[in-house]
């Protein structure tokens, strides 16, 4: 069972790297979109992208609130949520299994 166990510890440590890549992207997302004038570089289009994958879906749903967009916020939040629940319950279900 140690097998399956290490490997559940695996996937939640790659789910944990991944979750936190996105937080760090959907922050530097939300701090270039004050920077207008670099929208064509290859940074900002890579870390815009990869912040879209949590941004997108966010945005057909909550409508933004004047100029603010509230959605980086909520993403995060999300995010947060998927890191305590799901990986920790990965995690646990590990050392159970062990």
């Amino acid at each position: 069972m140690f097998v399956i166990s290490n490997f559940l510890i695996a996937i939640a440590k790659v789910f944990r790297i991944f979750i936190y890549f996105e937080m760090v992207c959907v922050i530097f997302s939300a701090i270039l979109s004050w920077v207008t004038p670099y929208h064509y570089y290859p940074l900002r289009q890579f870390v815009d992208g990869v912040s879209a994958i949590i941004l997108r879906p966010l945005r057909k749903i909550i409508p933004p609130i004047g100029p603010v967009d509230i959605t980086p916020m909520i993403a995060i939040l999300i995010l947060t949520f998927l890191d305590v629940f799901a990986v920790n319950t990965l995690l646990d279900l590990a050392v159970v299994i062990r």
